[in-house]
C-alpha cells in the first residue's frame, strides 16, 4: 500500500510539473507581439502602357499576433500582385493616372493574426502610352590614343537600332550612345564589339544586341620592323609551292611593350588562307596576326603567288 501511495504520489507531481510546463509554454507562444514584414509588389500593365514614374516596389505590413506564428510568417516571401489592367480602366477613356488601395486582407495571414497598418496604404501609379523609334548610334571614346596615331574611317553597323519605352521620353531622344570605348584597347584590332548605353531603365532595345564598330587606325611612322617572318600557309591541299615564303611587316608598338622585344617576333605570325576549291596559280592576301595592343602599318608583300595541285 505504500509503494503505490509513493507512486501515485511522484505520478501526481510529473504530471503537474508537465501542465505547469505546457501552460508556460503556451502562455509564451500566445503572448501578443508586434511585428512588420515587407512584401514585393509585382504589377501587370497593359500590353500599350509603361510606367511615367516607378511606383513602390515594396510595402510594409504591421502585423500582431500570437508569438508562435511570428517567425513564420516574417521569414515568409510573400508578394502582391497588381494588376493594373482593371483598375486603370476608366468610366469613359482609360486612366492615366491614379491609385491603388492595398487591402490588409490581401496578405494571407495564420489564424489570430491582423494587420494593424499597411505603409504606404495607396500607390500613386503613373502611366502612359509605350512608343518605338529607330535612332543612329553615336561611338563615345575616352582615353587616348599612341602620339601620331589618328583613329579613322569610323562605322558603327548596324548604324541604327530600334528602342521603346514612355511616348514622352522617345520623342526627346535624337541618337544613342554607346557604352565609353577605351581608344587604347583599339590597337591591335580593326573591329570590336560595343554595347548601347540606354539613358533611362524604362527604354529597352528592340533591335541592336550586336553592334561592332570597324575603324582603322593610321600612324605617321612605325617604331617597330620585322623582316623575314616565315609565311604559314592554311590550306587542305598537300601540295602547294611558292617563290616567296617569308614577309616583313612594320608595326606600331606601345613603349610599354617595347621592353620586351623577343617575345613581339615570336608572336607575330604570317599566314596565307588558301581557298579551298583553289587550283593551279592563284594570288592569296596574306593576314597577320598579332599579340593585343600591337597595330599592323604595313606587310610587305601583301600578296604572295601559290601552285595548288
Amino acid at each position: 500500500m505504500r509503494m503505490k501511495g509513493r507512486v501515485k504520489k511522484h505520478s501526481l507531481k510529473f504530471i503537474s510539473a508537465f501542465l505547469s510546463l505546457f501552460l508556460w509554454v503556451y502562455v509564451l507562444n500566445s503572448e501578443k507581439v508586434k511585428f512588420e514584414k515587407t512584401v514585393t509588389l509585382e504589377y501587370i500593365l497593359p500590353s500599350d502602357m509603361m510606367f511615367s514614374e516607378r511606383p513602390a516596389t515594396e510595402v510594409t505590413f504591421m502585423i500582431e499576433g500570437p508569438r508562435a506564428f511570428v517567425r513564420t510568417v516574417a521569414e515568409r516571401e510573400d508578394r502582391l500582385v497588381i494588376d493594373l489592367n482593371r483598375a486603370s480602366r476608366g468610366s469613359v477613356k482609360r486612366q492615366l493616372n491614379f491609385s491603388v488601395d492595398i487591402n490588409p486582407t490581401q496578405l494571407n495571414l495564420p489564424f489570430g493574426m491582423v494587420v494593424e497598418r499597411v505603409l504606404p496604404r495607396k500607390i500613386a501609379i503613373k502611366l502612359e502610352r509605350k512608343a518605338s523609334r529607330i535612332l543612329p548610334v553615336k561611338p563615345q571614346f575616352v582615353g587616348s590614343l599612341p602620339d601620331k596615331v589618328a583613329l579613322m574611317n569610323v562605322v558603327l553597323t548596324p548604324e541604327e537600332v530600334e528602342v521603346y519605352g514612355p511616348r514622352s521620353l522617345i520623342g526627346k531622344l535624337t541618337h544613342l550612345s554607346t557604352r565609353p570605348i577605351e581608344l587604347e584597347s583599339l590597337v591591335g584590332a580593326e573591329e570590336t564589339q560595343v554595347e548601347v548605353a540606354l539613358p533611362d531603365e524604362r527604354l529597352t532595345l528592340t533591335s541592336g544586341h550586336d553592334i561592332k564598330l570597324y575603324y582603322q587606325l593610321k600612324a605617321a611612322s612605325a617604331n617597330f620592323e620585322l623582316t623575314n617572318l616565315p609565311i604559314k600557309f592554311l590550306t587542305h591541299s598537300k601540295v602547294i609551292t611558292s617563290q616567296v615564303k617569308k614577309a616583313n611587316v612594320k608595326l606600331l608598338v606601345p613603349e610599354k611593350v617595347m621592353k620586351n622585344r623577343s617575345n613581339i617576333s615570336s608572336t607575330v605570325q604570317i599566314w596565307a588562307d588558301i581557298p579551298a576549291d583553289a587550283r593551279g596559280r592563284v594570288e592569296v592576301p596574306l593576314r597577320v596576326i598579332l599579340p593585343p595592343s600591337i597595330h599592323l602599318l604595313e606587310i610587305k608583300p601583301k600578296t604572295i603567288i601559290v601552285n595548288i595541285q
